[in-house]
């Protein structure tokens, strides 16, 4: 493993030199106590004790909405949209980054998502380890407390004004050494990383599934006909969609076209879509194949749990919690429904 170890004082130095090239994001704290990936100033505090970014990344790689083709309906003629700006994420959770990695391989899938992969070529990712845990994260037992790939260097805070940076790519290293000099990290420090990372994950792992992860997408798929249990879990559900919009993992989109009053220009282009809205599943003629609450509720925790595992031998949740923070009738929640099928099927075994 090759490390460096770099002082506080040096990074506002490295920032300066990297904002040259890249559009920075680092974590902030936000108003109502959230915290939240914000374009880098001088003058910012970064938050890095920060224990879990509101809204997910995946809006830096696949934007809410984005534009894909632009037409001219007088010279009928068309032309592709593809807009990636340089970009850093400094300061990105192992979660997150696993998260990221699951995306760059679900979008690459048969055929490969051009805007997207433009996206992820321009983008560095600098990871951070936690120092904090969410109170609705359960990531320790989701096997996403550390990642071994997706990003440049790894950050972690050995102590109040250093931290121990890990090389993840030729790349990342270069970066590193654009501004002042670092010194490689020495046995004692890359102790203190490694102590660092196991004080926190022993802290999430009260927080984490009661059984290994591995068992989910078995017990998840003996659940599918348990038609009384979905209803009663989702009797409350909004279809609002809350759970779709904040889950890193969530790729899901309809893609639209709109023209200019005059019917001259237009566009094709894509937004996010979430398979627990009421129309997601809405097709020609009006019909609906999942027309209840129950039935998206359902489907989601299926992919979470079986359809994603099925396809990459991943779960389709990384156990961050932001969906358990933004559901507005507290149902939301996969930690709690894969126990609750656990101990189900454990005591009819």
């Amino acid at each position: 493993m090759i490390a460096y170890t770099v002082y506080l004082q040096q990074i506002q130095e490295l920032l300066q030199e990297w904002s040259k090239t890249y559009n920075i994001y680092v974590p902030t704290r936000a108003e109502d106590h959230f915290f939240e990936f914000r374009c880098w100033q001088p003058d910012m505090h970064i938050a890095w004790d920060y224990d879990l970014a509101y809204t997910s990344l995946k809006g830096f790689f696949l934007p809410p909405r984005e534009d894909l083709i632009h037409f001219d309906l007088q010279h009928y003629t068309s032309s592709p949209v593809a807009q990636a700006p340089k970009q850093l994420l400094f300061g990105v959770h192992p979660y997150d980054i696993k998260a990221i990695n699951q995306l760059d391989q679900l979008m690459n899938t048969d055929s490969v998502d051009v805007n997207y992969q433009l996206r992820r070529d321009n983008t560095m990712i600098f990871g951070l380890e936690p120092s904090r845990v969410a109170d609705t994260a359960f990531w320790a037992g989701m096997d996403a407390s550390r990642v071994d790939l997706g990003y440049d260097l790894f950050w972690t805070r050995i102590s109040t004004g250093a931290f121990l940076v890990q090389v993840g790519s030729a790349q990342g290293e270069e970066m590193l050494k654009k501004g002042p000099a670092v010194d490689k990290a020495t046995a004692a420090e890359k102790e203190a990383a490694r102590r660092m990372h196991l004080r926190v994950s022993s802290v999430a792992a009260r927080q984490s599934l009661s059984f290994p992860w591995t068992k989910v997408p078995e017990i998840t798929g003996k659940f599918y006909q348990r038609k009384l249990y979905w209803r009663e879990r989702a009797k409350t559900c909004l279809s609002c969609g809350s759970c779709n919009l904040v889950c890193p993992t969530c790729y899901c989109f309809d893609i639209q076209e709109e023209t200019d009053d005059h019917l001259k220009q237009g566009s094709r282009y894509r937004q996010w879509d979430g398979c627990m809205l009421e129309g997601f599943a809405r097709i020609a003629g009006g019909h609906n194949f999942r027309p209840t609450p129950w039935e998206r509720y359902r489907h989601r925790y299926m992919r979470k749990g079986k359809y994603i595992f099925d396809k990459i031998g991943e779960l389709g949740c990384v156990g961050c919690g932001r969906c358990v923070r933004a559901c507005t009738a507290r149902i939301a929640n996969p930690k709690e429904v894969f126990i609750e099928i656990w101990e189900a099927v454990k005591n009819e075994a």
